[in-house]
This record gives C-alpha cells, sequence and structure tokens, in this order.
C-alpha cells in the first residue's frame, strides 16, 4: 500500500501531470493577456482615428455651431399622451429653416 504512495514512477507522473497542468494554465493566462492586449491596441487605433478627423478642419463647422446655438423645443406630457409613440423632442425646434 505505501509502494503506492512512495514509488518513484508514480511520484514522476504526478510531478509531470502537475507541470502539464501548470503549463496548460499559463498559456490559457497569456492568451487571455493578449486578447486584452489585442483589444486595448484596437481602442487605442480608433480613438487616434477620431481625434485625427476632430483635428480636421471642416467646411460646415459653422453651421454646426449655428443649429447648437438653438436648443432643442420640449414639449411637456399630458395624461393622454403617455405612450402615443411621439417624440418628447418636437422635430420643430431641431429643424432648420
Amino acid at each position: 500500500m505505501l509502494k503506492r504512495f512512495f514509488d518513484a514512477s508514480t511520484i514522476y507522473q504526478r510531478r509531470a501531470q502537475r507541470c502539464l497542468d501548470d503549463a496548460r494554465m499559463a498559456a490559457l493566462e497569456h492568451e487571455t493577456a493578449a486578447e486584452y492586449h489585442a483589444a486595448l491596441g484596437k481602442m487605442y487605433r480608433n480613438r487616434a482615428l477620431r481625434l485625427e478627423r476632430g483635428l480636421a478642419p471642416t467646411p460646415a463647422a459653422s453651421e454646426l455651431l449655428e443649429e447648437a446655438s438653438t436648443p432643442p423645443r420640449v414639449s411637456a406630457l399630458r395624461r393622454g399622451d403617455v405612450g402615443s409613440g411621439q417624440p418628447f423632442l418636437s422635430q420643430a425646434g431641431m429643424a432648420t429653416g
């Protein structure tokens, strides 16, 4: 019975199995970290593109400022209006004339 616990081949097999499990866990951790860093790289590339677009001069910037100066008109809800499907913001306030 004690030979089963203290046999050199059994000890080696258990140690090899532990090393194999550790190697698999390390591989999984590294793959997860690689996916995380790849996602971060993609996010920062997209951020850089958005910032570059934001810094690029746009010819219609004055038109955008004029639209932003007039806030949209907000209409109050009445009891019968709940669930009528009408938007809270009036479309007339957002249209430019």
